[in-house]
């Protein structure tokens, strides 16, 4: 499964492969004997990819088939998400318990980690329980995957690309503006999402020139890292058991919202220099940058005559 252009593959036609290897990822994911819990966070992450395909290529696709795939996988990611909402809950803990020095006692720590794994394996038998609603995911990826291939595409070449990488750079700077201006948790979510396309649209076209755009995937993974975790521990202080440990262990309960709070006030600085490097040009001139990759990687296209693009594909 490769999440990239190929060089002897036109765009279009990786575009259609990598969205199709996504839904066939997810569905053996879903399938998974050993883990399930691990195939569905997996499983997850398959659909993003794909929304994050739709969004590189939006403005060349028609617009019912943008929104209606959109939501489709919108709506597969939602059924997916108490179950790792649940897990992430558990993990976010036991990371906090290995950075705080000033740790709450152990017995509370377990009393509370518990109650997490006890609504954690709800929630996940709930899911293995309901084989109607498994059956109709399956059934929709069934269907979802031919779908991919027959994606019409009404450009060619970096055409494909141009507006929906422009669109979510541009949206990228922005909410980073706005996180930085009204330092909330809504909008520090918001502006990771931005940056989660990012990364995944520089994976795409990272063949256009490895060594530079290697070095952006990478400050993109470290910058949704740190935000992704600032959110972790945001969601994690109103999960359930969390906030039934402050009706019960204050003292507790309060050594762990301090270092909460100073955790997430680091992870904000940590993006500053990391956001900085990313957002450092225009969204026009970081688009003109890409396309000069593109024509480094893709010489010849920029030649051929129009009635050799392929058909669809204008």
């Amino acid at each position: 499964m490769n999440f990239t252009l190929l060089p002897d593959e036109a765009p279009s036609d990786s575009l259609r492969r990598i969205a199709a290897e996504q839904i066939e990822g997810a569905i053996a994911q879903l399938q998974r004997k050993d883990d399930l819990n691990e195939g569905i966070h997996e499983a997850r992450k398959h659909f993003k990819r794909v929304r994050a395909l739709l969004r590189l290529a939006r403005d060349a696709l028609p617009a019912e088939t943008y929104l209606s795939e959109n939501r489709v996988f919108r709506d597969l990611g939602r059924q997916l998400s108490p179950v790792r909402d649940s897990a992430v809950c558990i993990e976010t803990l036991d990371l906090i318990r290995e950075r705080c020095h000033a740790q709450p006692a152990d017995g509370s720590f377990l009393r509370l980690r518990e109650r997490m794994v006890v609504e954690h394996r709800a929630v996940l038998n709930e899911f293995t329980r309901d084989e109607q609603r498994q059956k109709s995911l399956f059934q929709t990826l069934q269907v979802a995957r031919p779908r991919a291939n027959d994606w019409i595409l009404r450009e060619s070449e970096f055409s494909l690309f141009r507006d929906g990488l422009r669109r979510i750079y541009r949206r990228g700077r922005a909410e980073k503006a706005a996180a930085f201006a009204q330092p909330t948790t809504e909008r520090f979510h918001a502006w990771r999402k931005r940056v989660k396309y990012l990364w995944h649209h520089l994976h795409v076209l990272q063949p256009l020139w490895p060594a530079q755009i290697k070095v952006l995937v990478r400050d993109c993974d470290r910058l949704a890292d740190r935000l992704g975790e600032e959110h972790d521990l945001a969601v994690l202080v109103e999960n359930p058991a969390f906030q039934g440990m402050i009706d019960t262990d204050v003292e507790s309960a309060d050594q762990l919202l301090k270092f909460v709070s100073r955790e997430r006030e680091r992870l904000r600085r940590a993006a500053i220099p990391l956001a900085q490097r990313i957002y450092v040009e225009s969204a026009g001139r970081f688009v003109d940058r890409i396309e000069g990759y593109w024509l480094a990687y893709r010489p010849h296209t920029y030649f051929l005559p129009q009635d050799k693009t392929r058909r669809g594909e204008r």
